[in-house]
């Protein structure tokens, strides 16, 4: 004799947070912070560059303040996104005493805030956190959305969770420390989202891109302002990637297994562009887009210091059997997004990833190696 009982789960309430673009925010921490923190203990972590710059005099301030905050630092790069950091993370917090109503600040780049993310979301089943990105890339990309995860041996970002921050605080006088390579590296993610879904910003970036590479202020949260909008639209559509979320993967399949094959030396932006070059000529050689399509798109990347010798450095097959191990992945084969046009793809019923013969997918890259 069988019993069957069934468990009714209520709905969750709708998620809602903002997201401030700004300069000067992290030094006017006191209009922001005490909105989210509640419990007045605090604990910010960040990686031992970023802890120098910013993190150090934020937890002083906080604790002058009156609030119990306690600064968690760990190596910077991204061979620390991983399980054995994190634990180490916990166990600091687990020292310091900080319980469900601990506040999480993500203070850094996207190292830092996937690894923190992943920590909060986990951490006694999860507490709130604040994503403070700290770099053009994480502004862009990274802090938006909850996707939050830590690397494998098999590959990046494979273990994780969707965990949404409570806020996204992005003071773009941070990006005044960086070198312009690092400014380029996150701006190709906004390039990825307009490629995909706005081919009017597209041409903004065409015309304008001297001055938002120079961090001129209008132009500047100008493009943040719409790259952003643009993203977390799609995550409210679709906030755990079953189908239009995808849409942000463009150029990332081919990113990931160069990131891999390079044990990240590569920058992950410039690893995106590149991706996304092979994969506009993967939908042009699909037929999918027209010549003219792809040689726009080929004519912007290159003045964002493409370097087509990382795609000629790898073997072929070990750059697809790397892309084998994508989590997008679906029944071993690859998937990707395909472009139709500018600000377009290939679309069926929001379904916006398909599967790609590995043939194309080698023409493509040979096509790289042979110009």
């Amino acid at each position: 004799m069988n019993t069957t009982l069934h468990v009714n789960i209520p709905a969750k309430a709708a998620k809602n947070y903002p997201i401030i673009i700004a300069e000067g925010l992290l030094k006017s921490w006191q209009e922001w912070l005490a909105n989210y923190c509640h419990s007045g203990k605090v604990v910010i972590i960040t990686d031992d560059i970023i802890a120098g710059l910013y993190g150090e005099v934020l937890c002083e301030n906080l604790q002058l303040s009156g609030y119990r905050a306690e600064l968690i630092i760990f190596p910077h790069g991204e061979a620390s996104k991983s399980s054995l950091t994190k634990m180490d993370v916990e166990d600091k917090m687990f020292a310091f005493g900080c319980d469900r109503y601990t506040l999480c600040i993500a203070l850094g780049g996207g190292v830092v805030g996937d690894l923190a993310g992943f920590t909060a979301a986990t951490y006694m089943r999860g507490i709130d956190f604040i994503q403070v990105p700290t770099s053009m890339l994480a502004m862009i990309d990274s802090s938006v959305g909850g996707k939050v995860a830590v690397n494998t041996s098999y590959g990046k970002n494979n273990v994780g969770a969707f965990w949404q921050p409570k806020a996204v605080i992005m003071d773009i006088s941070l990006l005044k420390s960086l070198p312009r390579e690092q400014i380029i590296n996150g701006f190709f993610e906004a390039i990825k989202i307009f490629l995909t879904c706005d081919q009017k910003y597209f041409e903004y970036c065409q015309a304008n891109l001297g001055a938002i590479l120079d961090l001129e202020q209008k132009e500047l949260i100008h493009i943040l302002s719409k790259a952003v909008a643009l993203k977390a639209h799609v995550v409210e559509i679709d906030e755990q990637e079953q189908h239009l979320r995808m849409i942000l993967n463009f150029g990332h399949t081919v990113a990931h297994a160069l990131e891999k094959l390079s044990n990240y030396s590569i920058m992950h932006g410039f690893a995106v562009g590149l991706g996304m070059l092979v994969e506009a000529k993967v939908a042009n050689l699909l037929g999918l887009l027209d010549n003219r399509g792809y040689e726009i798109i080929a004519g912007v990347l290159p003045r964002l210091q493409i370097d087509l010798s990382w795609l000629r450095n790898y073997k072929n097959e070990d750059i697809i059997q790397a892309m084998r191990g994508d989590k997008k992945n679906v029944n071993q084969e690859i998937v990707m997004v395909l472009l139709t046009g500018i600000g377009q793809v290939k679309n069926i019923n929001n379904k916006v990833a398909f599967p790609v013969d590995e043939n194309v997918i080698k023409q493509a890259l040979e096509y790289f190696k042979s110009i």
